[in-house]
């Protein structure tokens, strides 16, 4: 396979976006003028394939992406490393020895050029995304994958943030497992210590779905620990953030915290300071947590276990949110972050005209998302920058 040429570079993430702006207004508009509750009742229909299609589609639109070019972050040095890898990593939880055996062994074993070996991580990467939904959500495939491509970072971490993304999608699928069967929570467990071994950082969300299960089952509490790390960080955040770094949670923490990143490389989203936009952000599942589990009275083993996993990853960012790129902390909520939102509106049945306010919750949720991509793509003061984005020959 070779690289996708026909779009620059720079346009890569406008076809992206637009492309599902197009597909969300679509389906915003079907479920608006609904005053029933279709989306509750949906017994599976075509736009079940169609969602397995668009996923196989965007992945290998990510994967044949052209990986040295400066817009795709970190993907870069993934592409150098896949192309410089020459012999197997040992066996060591200590290592993320899966992420540079599994490109030594997609070169060496299955002969993949590093274009498909990219192809390889994001069918991965979307796939976890795929396999959760239909596990967890099998009925509404469609509307719940547009919400998973959609959210924020979704395509950030599908170009830049790769590694880490790759294996918050194995924690998803976990999660998803754990939650679905409890009886399951080995092959969930497994599958989050791969996750380990391709990204230390998800040990995170790891811990904190298993101490759902067994140990913070009430959302009450969780909830009351949320609220409690926002106190706490503008308190004593920095106390916090020193104590998490000398635990060795992960290098790339003790770094961050320490600021040991140049003022340029601390730009846009990683920014150091108390994050405001971040933390109203990552408000809104935990308004949907609250009116559902609190307000509405509705329980779920499911739910319970996506809401509590989010709320206690999400409180620990807050401890740390001044850290340098806080948002690769953040993402460690994040990623849960359409499935708290999309598992009440697809299997609880909270208003009469659930349809309707489903495509009006739809609707802003990934109106976000296209906000802030006009926002910090092109240009972070109106729409400044503009002509040298769009219009740009070079």
């Amino acid at each position: 396979m070779q690289p996708i040429e026909f779009i620059a570079y720079y346009y890569y993430s406008t076809v992206y976006f637009f492309f599902f702006l197009l597909l969300c207004w679509i389906t915003t508009l079907y479920y608006l003028g609904s005053n029933t509750q279709k989306i509750l009742h949906s017994k599976g229909s075509a736009s079940q394939p169609v969602a397995v299609l668009v996923t196989i589609l965007v992945s290998f639109y990510i994967g044949l992406r052209q990986p040295w070019a400066r817009d795709f972050g970190d993907s870069w040095g993934y592409w150098a490393h896949y192309n410089h890898a020459t012999e197997y990593m040992p066996i060591n939880l200590r290592t993320e020895w899966l992420w540079h055996n599994l490109g030594y062994f997609c070169k060496s074993t299955l002969g993949m050029n590093s274009h498909e070996f990219f192809v390889l991580v994001a069918l991965m990467y979307f796939g976890g995304m795929l396999i959760c939904t239909a596990i967890l959500m099998r009925n509404n495939l469609w509307i719940v994958m547009l919400m998973f491509f959609t959210a924020f970072q979704t395509y950030t971490y599908s170009v830049n943030g790769v590694r880490n993304g790759l294996a918050c999608s194995f924690v998803l699928v976990g999660i998803a497992i754990i939650a679905y069967d409890k009886t399951k929570v080995i092959l969930g467990a497994i599958l989050m210590l791969l996750a380990l071994c391709i990204h230390r950082s998800t040990m995170l969300p790891s811990a904190m779905a298993i101490g759902s299960l067994y140990f913070i089952k009430d959302t009450k509490l969780a909830l009351r620990l949320w609220y409690a790390s926002i106190v706490l960080s503008l308190v004593a955040g920095p106390a916090f953030e020193a104590f998490f770094a000398s635990l060795g949670f992960d290098d790339r923490f003790s770094a961050y915290q320490m600021g040991q990143y140049s003022e340029g490389r601390a730009s846009g989203f990683s920014h150091m300071g108390f994050r405001w936009d971040f933390l109203l952000y990552s408000s809104f599942p935990v308004i949907m947590i609250w009116y559902v589990t609190q307000y509405r009275k509705f329980t779920s083993r499911e739910f319970s276990l996506l809401a509590n996993t989010y709320l206690l990853c999400n409180a620990f960012w807050i401890l740390v949110i001044r850290a340098s790129y806080s948002n690769r902390f953040a993402y460690l909520s994040w990623f849960i972050y359409p499935a708290v939102i999309a598992y009440p509106l697809m299997r609880m049945n909270l208003w009469k005209d659930q349809d309707r306010k489903t495509s009006i919750i739809f609707f802003l949720y990934t109106g976000f998302t296209f906000f802030m991509f006009f926002v910090y793509y092109f240009g972070t003061t109106g729409f400044r920058g503009f002509d040298q984005y769009w219009w740009r020959e070079d």
